[in-house]
Order: C-alpha cells, then sequence, then structure tokens
C-alpha cells in the first residue's frame, strides 16, 4: 500500500501556503503533503483565497523556503513557479527580483538580448531552487482580443516560426542553467476568448488546430521541455473532456500521433473549468487515467479557502484504481516513474 501511495503521490503537484517554517499553514500543508508523498510544489506570490501574500517575500526568504520544502518531501521534490515574465510573474521587481519582460516584448528583442533575458531568468530561478518554470507560452496570439493571452502579452505573436524561435531560445537558455521549462497550454489557447479560470473553454469552433499544434511538435524533442495541458474543450477530438482530461487528446494526439515522450503536466484542477463540473479527486483520478504524469492543484483560487487536499487526492486516484476505473493503472504508472525519474536525473536532483 505505502508503494502504491509513494506512486500516486509522486505525480501530484501541490499548492502550499505560507512563506516560511514558523508558518502554521505551511506546517500543516507540508505534513499532509508528506503523509501523501508528493512529488512537486507549486509557489504562488498571491493567495486568491485570502487575497494576500502566499510564498513569496524576499529572495532571501524564497531560498530558505525552498530549502524547508526539501528537506521536508525529499531532494527529489519538483519546486515550479510560473516566472512568464511582465503580467504573468511571480516574482515580482517590488520584492527584490526580476520580473522579465512579456512574451509579446521578448519577441520583438534580436537574438542575443532575447538569449540574455531567459539566462537571467533562469539563473535567478536556479539561485532560488527552483527548477521547473512554467513557461514558455506557445499559444498563437489568434484571438486578439483574448483577454488571457493575448491581451496580457503572453504570447510570442501570431507568427508559427517566431512563437517555435522564441520558445527555443527560451528552453536552450533555462535548459544551460538546469532548470525545466514547459509549453503551455496545449492543445492551444491563443485561438480562445474565455479564460478558463473561470470556466470550461471551447474552442472547436475557433480552433486552428494544425498551426496550434505547429510549436508542440517543433519542440517535442527538446530536453528538459514538458508540456501542459489546458482545460480546453475541442469537441472535434473528445465531445464531452477537456484536454486535460482527456484520454483522447493527451493519449491519442500528444503522445501517439505527435509522439512526444516527455513529461505531461496539467493546468491547475482547481480553476472553474474544472471545479464547475468535477470534484478535485474525480478530475484528479480522470487526468491520470488520461495519461497526464503529474496532476497539478495549486489550492488557489479565487474565494476558496481549502486545506491541502493532497491525501485526498491520492485516496480517490487509489480508489479509481482499486475499481479498476484506471484498466491500465500499472502501466501508467511504470510509465510515468520513468519520465519522472529521467527528469530528475536531467535535474541532478534525488538521484
Amino acid at each position: 500500500m505505502n508503494d502504491l501511495i509513494e506512486r500516486i503521490g509522486g505525480c501530484l503537484v501541490l499548492g502550499v501556503r505560507g512563506a516560511g517554517p514558523d508558518s502554521p499553514e505551511l506546517r500543516a500543508d507540508l505534513e499532509c503533503c508528506a503523509e501523501a508523498r508528493i512529488g512537486g510544489v507549486v509557489l504562488f506570490d498571491r493567495d486568491l483565497a485570502t487575497g494576500g501574500p502566499r510564498n513569496i517575500e524576499s529572495p532571501s526568504q524564497v531560498r530558505e523556503l525552498t530549502a524547508c520544502l526539501r528537506e521536508s518531501l525529499g531532494d527529489g521534490l519538483l519546486i515550479m513557479i510560473d516566472q512568464e515574465g511582465g503580467n504573468v510573474a511571480r516574482l515580482r521587481k517590488e520584492q527584490g527580483f526580476d520580473p522579465g519582460v512579456p512574451a509579446a516584448e521578448f519577441a520583438r528583442l534580436p537574438d542575443d538580448e532575447q538569449r540574455r533575458l531567459a539566462g537571467e531568468q533562469a539563473e535567478q530561478l536556479t539561485s532560488l531552487g527552483i527548477n521547473v518554470n512554467l513557461a514558455p507560452v506557445v499559444d498563437l496570439s489568434i484571438a486578439a482580443g483574448s483577454a488571457v493571452i493575448a491581451g496580457l502579452g503572453r504570447s510570442f505573436g501570431d507568427g508559427l516560426d517566431a512563437v517555435i524561435r522564441c520558445a527555443r531560445v527560451w528552453i536552450e537558455e533555462h535548459r544551460k542553467r538546469g532548470v525545466a521549462s514547459c509549453l503551455k497550454h496545449f492543445p492551444g489557447h491563443g485561438s480562445a476568448t474565455g479564460d478558463t479560470h473561470r470556466g470550461l473553454v471551447d474552442i472547436t469552433a475557433t480552433t486552428q488546430r494544425d498551426v496550434e499544434l505547429a510549436p508542440y511538435r517543433a519542440l517535442s524533442d527538446e530536453p528538459g521541455a514538458l508540456v501542459m495541458t489546458g482545460h480546453l474543450l475541442d469537441r472535434s477530438i473528445d465531445p464531452d473532456l477537456p484536454a486535460s482530461l482527456s484520454r483522447a487528446h493527451t493519449q491519442g494526439v500528444l503522445r501517439d500521433s505527435m509522439g512526444f515522450e516527455g513529461l505531461v503536466v496539467t493546468d491547475s484542477i482547481d480553476m472553474g473549468a474544472i471545479t464547475g463540473r468535477w470534484s478535485p479527486g474525480e478530475a484528479a483520478a480522470m487526468a491520470f487515467t488520461a495519461g497526464a504524469d503529474l496532476i497539478m492543484d495549486g489550492v488557489n483560487a479565487p474565494g476558496q479557502v481549502r486545506a491541502c487536499p493532497a491525501v485526498g487526492l491520492v485516496a480517490a486516484i487509489r480508489g479509481a484504481i482499486e475499481r479498476a476505473a484506471i484498466p491500465d493503472a500499472e502501466a501508467r504508472f511504470t510509465a510515468s516513474v520513468r519520465r519522472l525519474d529521467a527528469l530528475r536525473r536531467w535535474l541532478g536532483v534525488g538521484v
């Protein structure tokens, strides 16, 4: 049973409350995460449930925090953050960090300047003990009115060549510094106008599928690059489930059709696109069944104060396995553990 819990927990990435060892909330969350034997933690600057700060105050504090996380949860812990640059940067200037520039601005810079900026971001993360950057966004800026992607300058642009080139620079410069990157949001959020934080987004009528999948095809062999599946519904691929919970998308398109062999991580399952229809446990079991290697729950949705769900998520996935609702569970674990071990060897942690 302990082996099963460890294998399930290793596939979970959780948000935790608190900024340091003296935080009662952090101590409680770490106790829960240790019991569930989780494999990753994602950091946030703001606690959206309370409106106050969360994990990030200053460079020295973050270094102390990441050391505390590893002491509690193991040297092989994956510590993740969204540090895209500009409007989506958890490390902010007012806290003493370099927030970087938005992707739209990054794309207009000459190659040497792009490499310098991407390298500086990676060096900043390395110095803080963070080893996975949930960036770059490879969504094309197709829907110019999108408040989520184009409106925030999160896309490198609407030109496929530019998006691929900029993303490759980002990945390469992070890789040189031992930081993994993450391509998002599969199968493409750039043509959508809705916001998956608020509800499920149907891209069936708007997607330019071949173009939006092209960055993943071009970059799928880049070492140290994960793929994040989005809560995006394309009924022509799966009539009922978003990519994050869909085997047709994750296994069928991303792995079988496109040949991606790296790690797949879901967007956070506490977002409105998921919580409006499924419980966290249901979503976690469905994501694992779909083929995700890492299921993320940031536990950081606006107005939702939640205790650490790690033990409950493990129980939900274990229950699905025991009911034979995940028919190929052993093969799934074998594949995910192999990919996770490969990433940790690449990062040089926990090996």
